[in-house]
C-alpha cells in the first residue's frame, strides 16, 4: 500500500493482472461494453479503471441504483446510463426491488435465495420501464468489437431474446448463470448456454464461482462466452 501511494502521487496507478480484464478482454481489442444490471456502477467503475477509453452502456431500471449510477463516472465522455430494463418487449413491469439491492429482480425470489442470503429476502414492488436492448441501442454508433456484461438476476435469457442485432455484433459476453434456482423460473446454466450456442458463442470458463458454503455445491457464477471464430470455406 505504501508503493502504491508513492506511484500514484507521480501520477502513476497500480492495477492488479486479472485473467479476464487482460487473457480475454484486452487482446480482444474491444471498444464498447454494455453492462447490462448495472446496480450503482461498480462493475463499470472497475471497468473504467482497466479500459480508459471504452465506451460504456450501463443500463439499470431501479430508480434508486440508477442515481447512483449517473454518479459513478462523472463528466466522461466515453459513458452513457440508461434508466430502463431490458428484456423482449417494451413497456412497464413490476421489479422486486430486494432489501439488498444487487438481489433485486424481474422475477420472484425463490425458496433458496431466501435460505441462502436472508438477508435478502424482504422486498417491495417497483414499477421501471422496460426495453428491447437492439431498440435502445438502433440509434448509437457502436464500435467494434463488443463485449456484454450480463448480471440480471434470473432475466439473462429474456434479455439475450431481445438483442439477436446486437448480439450478432458482441464477441465476449460475462453472463451470471445460476446452477440452482434461485429465482421463480430462472432459466439455468445449461439453458444460458444453448441460447448462446444458437447465436455462435463458446463456453469458456467462469470469471468467479459462488458456492454453499454447508455443502460446497456451486450456486452461481459469472460465465465467459467468446463467438466462434468464423470459418473459412
Amino acid at each position: 500500500m505504501h508503493v502504491k501511494n508513492i506511484l500514484r502521487r507521480f501520477g502513476f496507478d497500480v492495477i492488479k493482472y486479472h485473467d479476464f480484464y487482460d487473457a480475454v478482454v484486452r487482446p480482444r481489442n474491444i471498444r464498447t461494453m454494455i453492462d447490462v444490471g448495472a446496480n450503482i456502477g461498480l462493475f463499470a467503475k472497475e471497468f473504467r479503471a482497466r479500459f480508459p477509453r471504452i465506451f460504456i452502456h450501463s443500463f439499470e431500471p431501479l430508480p434508486s441504483c440508477f442515481e447512483q449510477l449517473e454518479k459513478t463516472l462523472p463528466n466522461d465522455p466515453h459513458f452513457k446510463a440508461w434508466h430502463t430494463a431490458l428484456g423482449e418487449t417494451a413497456g412497464e413491469v413490476v421489479m422486486h426491488q430486494s432489501s439488498f439491492h444487487p438481489s433485486s429482480s424481474l422475477l420472484p425470489m425463490a425458496d433458496l435465495h431466501r435460505k441462502l442470503y436472508p438477508k435478502s429476502a424482504t422486498h417491495t414492488e417497483v414499477i421501471v420501464p422496460m426495453a428491447r436492448l437492439d431498440d435502445v441501442l438502433a440509434n448509437e454508433n457502436l464500435e467494434e468489437p463488443i463485449m456484454m456484461k450480463l448480471d440480471v438476476q434470473g432475466f439473462e435469457a429474456h434479455v439475450l431474446k431481445g438483442a439477436p442485432l446486437t448480439l450478432a455484433r458482441t464477441s465476449v459476453i460475462l453472463c451470471e448463470t445460476s446452477f440452482l434456482p434461485l429465482y421463480e423460473g430462472q432459466p439455468l446454466f445449461a439453458d444460458i448456454h444453448n441460447l448462446l450456442r444458437e447465436h455462435g458463442f463458446s463456453y469458456h470458463g467462469s470469471y468467479q464461482r459462488h458456492f454453499d458454503p454447508r455443502t460446497n455445491t456451486p450456486i452461481y457464477e459469472d460465465s465467459i462466452f467468446l463467438k466462434d471464430a468464423q470459418k473459412t470455406p
